[in-house]
């Protein structure tokens, strides 16, 4: 359990249940945002445990995002166990997903941060976290936008197509590996892994859908400039980074994603197929080598 800023302390179940027993630092209220995960047992309400504080269960699930209504209803009890000079201890299963992105959504909220990067940094300060992100609040024709990456989806892809605007060149993409990925690290970092794609795709200018689990698409001028971007995305991909997976924080190295360029999206897909067929892998990604000699999950850094 570590104490992160004024009245607000952040930890883990076993932060939780240790109160039991022991409260060296006087935690007088509990929040408990640990909803539906792998994890044995099951998150639940454990007021009756805590007898003498106050307790607030928000069952959220363990799926790296927090909705906009478990938000409000955490930052509203936030604020009335705050306005009574309460210590609060934040929890999910381990500290690091759920509850510091509602930490951070309430840190926001209540002026202690001016934004959620910032609230993130000074969480990042006393404790090692992925915070969950926040899912937008729903707008109109959110029918045409995926809730798991925010990019606009198959349906909004083919609607561009039939504005009289559609672009000359269609590419598709999709994951090496993917389903390895989410065999080995789990499905909570698999769906952060596509979040980070659909990142890196706006981030290097494509006009980017998600088109269904690991495939994306990709709309462009010509076929010379969706290789260059896309290229340049996949220099991105390779890139070390970090995410949360089986109850920590572990380093992935040398994703990649395959790619196919075509004038019509049938050319695209066509070619796509053909290129992995033909393509004979000699090297495998760094994540995958250390799972092999790992005989298991990533180990962490």
């Amino acid at each position: 359990m570590d104490h992160i800023v004024e009245n607000l302390w952040l930890g883990g179940q076993q932060d939780a249940d240790d109160l039991i027993r022991d409260n060296p630092e006087n935690i007088t209220a509990i929040l408990n945002v640990r909803g539906p995960d792998a994890y044995q047992p099951p998150g639940r309400d454990q007021s009756a445990e805590h007898p003498g504080k106050a307790y607030k269960w928000i069952p959220a699930p363990d799926t790296g995002l927090v909705s906009p209504g478990h938000v409000k209803e955490a930052v509203a009890w936030l604020r009335q166990q705050s306005a009574k000079q309460q210590r609060i201890l934040i929890h999910c299963m381990f500290g690091i997903s759920r509850s510091p992105g509602f930490l951070a959504a309430f840190m926001v909220s209540s002026g202690i941060s001016s934004t959620l990067d910032e609230a993130k940094s000074t969480i990042s300060i006393h404790r090692r976290v992925q915070p969950a992100a926040q899912i937008a609040e729903p707008v109109s024709r959110v029918v045409l936008i995926s809730a798991l990456t925010g990019l606009p989806n198959r349906q909004a892809f083919n609607e561009g197509n039939n504005d009289g605007k559609a672009s000359p060149f269609v590419a598709i993409a999709d994951i090496d590996l993917m389903k390895v990925f989410n065999d080995s690290y789990g499905r909570i970092a698999g769906d952060m892994l596509l979040r980070r794609f659909a990142k890196i795709l706006i981030g290097v200018g494509l006009d980017a859908y998600h088109n269904q689990g690991d495939e994306f698409l990709c709309k462009g001028a010509s076929r010379e400039e969706l290789n260059a971007q896309l290229s340049r995305a996949r220099q991105l991909f390779r890139q070390s980074f970090q995410l949360y997976a089986d109850g920590r924080i572990q380093t992935i190295e040398d994703a990649g994603f395959a790619f196919a360029i075509g004038s019509t999206l049938e050319e695209a897909q066509a070619t796509l197929r053909a290129t992995k067929q033909s393509q004979a892998r000699n090297e495998s990604p760094e994540w995958l080598r250390k799972i092999v000699a790992t005989a298991g999950r990533g180990s962490s850094r």
